[in-house]
């Protein structure tokens, strides 16, 4: 028979061990890239930029460049 002092002591034991395994569940870790190519770009393709997104960001390059 289970002392409290047992029961109390597995049932922190459990949740030490649960707590961890738990956490690693998280949504933002799922679908990460886990194994990595040397010199290769894994990640999602990037979006193509407007012309007018092109246009203002030589603007602003000009800009900073002192033309």
């Amino acid at each position: 028979m289970r002392t409290k002092t047992t029961s109390w002591l597995l049932a922190i034991a459990a949740m030490a061990v649960l707590g961890p395994s738990l956490a690693a569940c998280d949504e933002a870790e799922q679908g990460r890239i886990l194994r990595y190519e040397k010199g290769t770009y894994l990640g999602q393709k990037d979006t193509e930029l407007s012309a007018d997104t092109e246009d203002e960001l030589r603007a602003r390059a000009s800009m900073q460049r002192g033309i």
